[in-house]
């Protein structure tokens, strides 16, 4: 019996640790906000939209770190752009297509091009 309690609360404890270590990586890649480190991971958890397979990234931020803009140049050999639009909830506006939205803390433009295969998305953080 003792063995069991044992086991069962190493267990446990391991499963917790598991569980606080992944929140706070998640809260860190959340409040990272400028285009050092986890750019992409950053937006999908702020927008809730997934960036596929890239080939090519460029970003920006202002100077006070309120306003982030990242341009990723989709690869096509990987992404169904015609999937890719309709699993996330993209718009179409004007000969492209948009997905907008906004939070309590963050307010979102993405716009992808489907001739470029441009993905541009800007993100502000309140």
């Amino acid at each position: 019996m003792k063995h069991l309690v044992l086991i069962f609360g190493s267990i446990a404890v391991l499963a917790i640790g598991a569980i606080l270590g992944f929140r706070g990586l998640v809260s860190h890649i959340y409040n990272h906000v400028d285009c050092e480190q986890f750019n992409i991971d950053n937006i999908e958890v702020r927008t809730g939209i997934d960036i596929p397979a890239v080939t090519e990234v460029e970003c920006s931020c202002n100077e006070d770190k309120t306003i982030k803009t990242s341009t990723f140049t989709l690869d096509t050999d990987q992404v169904d752009l015609d999937r890719y639009v309709s699993r996330n909830k993209f718009k179409a506006i004007d000969g492209h297509y948009e997905n907008i939205g906004e939070r309590k803390d963050t307010k979102w433009k993405a716009k992808l091009d489907m001739v470029s295969h441009q993905l541009t998305v800007t993100v502000e953080y309140f």
